[in-house]
């Protein structure tokens, strides 16, 4: 059992794990979180259980898969129902605190913290009621808005980083008032950032000269995968007519600023957690709810399983974890909840005991940067799936060794070899020759979930959930919505 001690986890919104300078990414600046690779454990294939803020907050907290409690995307948002690793540390006897965006229904129920602070949940307690209608006939009504929050990538400052800042002066001040408690705490600080728009100020707009930036991969609409699930996307978005290379090369800039200033706001806290002598016996964990295409395969945002939709960063650091060492191995957000229970000495509950994930402590233990990938990978598959908005039907992907299998209901599946196309630019499906490995991922899938029920109960609940509102007519009237507001500004809505 690994001794217990504090613990922070930062979460981020929308950070591919490919933009981090300890992932060797040739521009982006991450100086802090570099800094917390080099002096903890990096894993360099660290997966989201889905591409939407929503499902992955809620799989990430109770760890647990969508399909498992039902909590499909933004309107079906966690609830308090299904115990959390929160639950468990603050039923424990210990502080469990939450600062920033949570993205749960409300902090009208129980999501198992003893403080929730300046917190963010979903629009209203009812969240992007406008993603139910994907279970009706007509589907989701497309939206402009999503292509115009990427056009505003561009010097200035958006409310999130407003919010990014309150997050960070409200961890500095719990952790000034909590330094000398007996027994270990926890603390989520959950900051918005990295989400558009990527707008930032001009001392970070200047590190990206737009000359510099390094260009996604079939970005072009003729290089796009010919893909109906990456067609339907581009089209809800408004994006099938592509985009200029001016537009994407500020897009990346914007980005590549808004995550050095989200790495920033990060060192703030862990700056004041070193000034109050808390270093040796805390520890951190850094993690993204989901990724970013940032233009690679003419995709803006996540809504997919690309591994620039589902990759997310992951560090751990402090008392007990190897330092400098980089985890080839796959791991998934499932993951958490054992290893922070364990983190902080909370004894494991029996009804726990089914929950997919694994303790990171077994992993990193295990596993070392000289291991070959090969090796490491060879024993787990790692699982993800979407429900939501730019999507008709359900898609899963399935990572076990090098290869990715990404299935999509009524439509052809998607075989990568992540080891020699990691940008995923071939499709092994067309190339032909790998169909044995194909319909073995294909079986391990099916021998966890059956794609075509989960698809179909996915659209029953949107359905149910679409009647309590008053049905098609009344949700189309609340229009869309590109991005929730930060606690105490109105959402902008675009009317359908």
């Amino acid at each position: 059992m690994t001794k217990a001690a504090n613990l922070i986890v930062f979460l981020t919104d929308n950070h591919n794990r490919a933009f981090m300078g300890a992932a060797g990414h040739p521009m982006v600046k991450t100086p802090v979180l570099d800094g917390l690779a080099a002096r903890g454990t990096r894993f360099s294939n660290a997966y989201s259980t889905s591409p939407l803020c929503c499902p992955s907050r809620a799989a990430l907290a109770t760890g647990r898969y969508p399909h498992q409690t039902g909590f499909w995307d933004n309107a079906l948002a966690y609830d308090g129902s299904y115990p959390t690793w929160h639950h468990r540390v603050r039923d424990a006897g210990l502080d469990m605190a939450a600062i920033g965006k949570l993205h749960f229904r409300s902090s009208d129920d129980d999501n198992g913290f003893s403080d929730e602070i300046d917190v963010m949940h979903i629009v209203e307690a009812k969240g992007a009621l406008i993603t139910l209608l994907r279970a009706t006939q007509d589907g989701i009504p497309r939206r402009k808005s999503h292509k115009a929050i990427y056009e505003d990538s561009t010097v200035g400052e958006a409310d999130y980083q407003i919010y990014d800042r309150r997050i960070s002066e409200n961890a500095i001040k719990w952790l000034q008032e909590n330094a000398d408690q007996e027994k270990p705490w926890v603390l989520l600080v959950s900051f918005p950032s990295p989400h558009p728009p990527f707008k930032v100020p001009q001392r970070f707009w200047d590190m990206y000269p737009l000359e510099d930036v390094p260009m996604p991969v079939q970005w072009k609409p003729e290089d796009r995968p010919d893909h109906p699930a990456v067609e339907y996307l581009a089209w809800m978005n408004h994006l099938q007519d592509g985009f200029s290379e001016d537009y994407i090369r500020r897009v990346i800039a914007g980005y590549c600023g808004l995550i050095s200033h989200t790495d920033e706001q990060v060192g703030l806290v862990l700056e004041e957690m070193e000034r109050l002598n808390l270093t040796d016996n805390t520890r951190i964990i850094y993690t993204s709810d989901h990724g970013e295409a940032a233009g690679h395969h003419g995709i803006l945002g996540k809504a997919n399983h690309y591994d620039h939709g589902i990759g997310v960063p992951l560090i751990m650091a402090g008392p007990g974890v190897a330092q400098g060492k980089v985890v080839d191995e796959n791991v998934s957000h499932v993951d958490l909840f054992p290893t922070i229970v364990e983190a902080v000495g909370v004894a494991p509950s029996a009804e726990d005991k089914d929950l997919p994930g694994q303790s990171l402590w077994s992993v990193i233990d295990q596993n070392s940067s000289e291991s070959t990938q090969g090796e490491t990978q060879q024993a787990r598959a790692i699982f993800a799936e979407y429900h939501a908005m730019g999507s008709r039907n359900s898609g899963f992907a399935l990572r076990k060794g090098q290869f990715k299998l990404i299935y999509h209901v009524g439509m052809p599946s998607q075989l990568f070899d992540l080891i020699a196309d990691p940008k995923e630019e071939n499709d092994l499906m067309l190339t032909g020759g790998f169909e044995q490995i194909a319909e073995s991922l294909e079986q391990e899938l099916r021998s966890m979930i059956d794609p075509e029920a989960i698809d179909a109960k996915s659209k029953a609940d949107q359905a149910a959930h679409l009647e309590k509102f008053g049905g098609i007519e009344e949700v189309r009237k609340l229009g869309v919505f590109s991005r929730s507001p930060i606690p105490g500004v109105e959402v902008e809505v675009e009317k359908v």
